[in-house]
């Protein structure tokens, strides 16, 4: 504010600290910060869109919180050596209550990871950071956040997703292991429908699996090259992808996934009769 003599604009909770990246791009690049007591957002004003937001509640007790979870896992241990004195009952009443309790533990880690996504401003260099911070996988990191963020976040409006109603019930879920969600999200075109799909399933039969699930997404959603290829990737990055040594690339005109030295759509002019020679 130009060297403002009012004391509130110099007051530590009105400043904000900021690398020169982030500087620029608040002067040049199109930002714009909102403050608020309960909020901190930062926007593209040319697009709209969140570039990273920050949540405030007064009298949140964060140290509570943190020594909640420890009280948590404390507990945890202690009663493992305590179960050879339950009854048969008491037995059957603390598995459903450990069933409960590692259901909402990745639901937890799963929120952690999208809202450190939702506070960087990093792009693609986000998940890597994320990654290293928290000691996991980039691709547990984007994919536990993507769950988060299409079945969970409540700030995702219906419209969002094709179908949907409402996010899903935390207490209501049904599938506790977390690949159901990430198959969902990440491997259909409509993750709400195809997870009610997936419960259905599997209340129907407690046999059906992970992969018979994928199984049936993919015969009705064939694999192609926007599934093969991470979504949302720009050309050029897709094109460092298809670069790397551990990745294979493959052809998939026929709806079905053939290495590109096998497909033989360079040798034959005639589509109908490369595919031809692929089938059995």
């Amino acid at each position: 504010m130009g060297g403002s003599r009012d004391a509130s604009v110099h007051a530590q909770s009105n400043l904000l600290t900021l690398c020169r990246r982030c500087h620029r791009n608040l002067h040049e690049g199109g930002w714009a910060i909102s403050l608020s007591e309960t909020e901190l957002r930062v926007t593209d004003a040319r697009s709209g869109t969140e570039v990273m937001r920050r949540l405030y509640r007064q009298g949140f007790d964060a140290c509570a919180f943190l020594s909640g979870f420890n009280e948590m896992e404390s507990l945890l241990g202690d009663g493992i050596a305590s179960i050879a004195f339950l009854d048969d009952e008491q037995l059957v009443e603390a598995f459903r209550i450990s069933r409960t309790v590692g259901k909402k533990a990745w639901l937890v880690q799963a929120a952690i990871l999208y809202e450190a996504q939702r506070r960087s401003v990093y792009g693609e260099g986000m998940l890597i950071g994320i990654a290293r911070q928290f000691e996991i996988g980039v691709r547990q990191a984007e994919k536990y956040a993507r769950v988060w963020r299409t079945f969970f976040d409540p700030d995702e409006t219906p419209e969002a997703f094709e179908g949907s109603t409402n996010n899903v019930n935390v207490d209501a879920i049904f599938l506790e292991e977390p690949s159901w969600y990430v198959v969902a999200a990440t491997e259909s075109p409509a993750p709400h429908k195809w997870l009610a799909y997936a419960q259905d399933r599997k209340a129907e039969n407690p046999r059906y699996s992970i992969s018979d699930f994928r199984s049936d997404i993919q015969s009705v959603h064939p694999p192609s090259v926007e599934t093969l290829v991470p979504a949302g990737d720009v050309d050029e990055r897709r094109g460092r992808w298809w670069q790397c040594p551990w990745v294979e690339p493959f052809c998939t005109r026929d709806g079905r996934p053939i290495p590109v030295e096998e497909c033989g759509c360079e040798r034959d002019c005639d589509p109908a009769v490369a595919l031809a020679r692929r089938l059995p």
